[in-house]
């Protein structure tokens, strides 16, 4: 459904919800323009973690999942399923 058929259809169908129902999508829209990133809302300690995995990644130093996986069966001697 493109931007417009989206608008129209919204436009008509906001005059016949009830109240717990624009309640709701004014709190969205509130929440929605408001929006911070959220990397500036985390703790010091996630942000230095995120970036020593960003860090990691530009080096290298990364295992993909089936290397992983492959370790932690063989590691606890679990088949594969």
């Amino acid at each position: 459904m493109k931007t417009v058929e989206l608008r129209n259809k919204w436009k008509e169908a906001i005059g016949k919800v009830d109240e717990r129902f624009l309640r709701m999508v004014d709190a969205l829209h509130e929440s929605y323009i408001n929006e911070k990133d959220c990397y500036d809302t985390l703790p010091d300690v996630a942000k230095k973690l995120i970036e020593k995995g960003l860090d990691d990644i530009e080096k290298g130093k990364v295992h993909s999942h089936n290397e992983v996986m492959s370790e932690f069966r063989n590691k606890y001697n679990i088949a594969s399923i």
